[in-house]
């Protein structure tokens, strides 16, 4: 089983190659060679302790202790990837620098941030306000245009990430769901820009066919002036009448 402590596994070697490309031995037929591969994905052990984790909290009958905390249960994503320098954020812990502005404007504006984690262990609320700065980075840093299918996979694990710390995030989750929303208005932007192109085309090849057809007006016209000139003083003969030979 892989897993992300076991990144190998199975045999080395399996069979000889010689062997394999022998003909008799059946494994090639036809110059094919099919192997099946059965794979099962299963959740993370990480997972698991995030959530056990977190229903521990939230079933915890003595809110002034501490809950212990174990230091991998978050997501990998959470605890190793890092946004620069860390620095002390309100006595709480120490949370990435870039993320101590915006964190100091919501909590201002949302004091109730900092009082749901007062009860909780110190290792716990740096993950959490860790997760929170994150989310606000991303919407801080991140432009309409940039939100393709990636960056909306990338922002909705950032927001699941930050919902197992049950903050009230009445005021943001809008947010949030506006920028996940935004990879289907940049696909109506895009379909609504090749429309446009495609009757900018389309016009252009109208002007054209306007300017053929005002052309070709004018010619009839000049023909028209010319067999007129043709017709004046002539005298129309019959063209069924014989020849003839001066017989009389």
């Amino acid at each position: 089983m892989f897993n992300a402590t076991e990144i190998a596994w199975g045999f080395p070697k399996f069979i000889p190659l010689d062997e394999l490309c022998d003909s008799s031995s059946g494994f090639i037929v036809n110059d094919t060679c099919i192997i099946e591969v059965q794979i099962l994905v299963s959740k993370s052990e990480q997972d698991n302790q995030v959530n056990q984790q977190i229903n521990k909290i939230d079933n915890n009958h003595d809110i002034d202790k501490p809950i212990k905390h174990t230091d991998n249960f978050l997501p990998k994503e959470t605890l190793t990837t890092s946004f620069g320098e860390l620095v002390d954020f309100r006595g709480l812990g120490k949370i990435e620098q870039v993320f101590v502005p915006l964190l100091e404007e919501v909590c201002s504006r949302h004091p109730s941030l900092i009082d749901s984690q007062q009860k909780r262990s110190g290792r716990f609320v740096e993950w959490a306000f860790t997760a929170l700065g994150r989310v606000l980075h991303f919407l801080k840093t991140k432009k309409v245009k940039d939100m393709n299918g990636d960056a909306c996979n990338h922002l909705q694990i950032l927001w699941e990430e930050l919902k197992m710390f049950r903050f009230d995030l009445t005021w943001l989750e809008p947010h949030v769901q506006s920028a996940l929303g935004m990879k289907t208005c940049i696909e109506r932007s895009v379909q609504m820009k090749r429309m446009g192109e495609d009757v900018t085309a389309l016009e252009m090849e109208t002007k054209r066919l306007k300017a053929k057809m005002i052309e070709a007006e004018v010619n009839l016209e000049i023909a028209r002036r010319n067999l007129m000139k043709e017709k004046e003083g002539f005298e129309e003969c019959d063209l069924d009448a014989e020849l003839g030979y001066g017989r009389p």
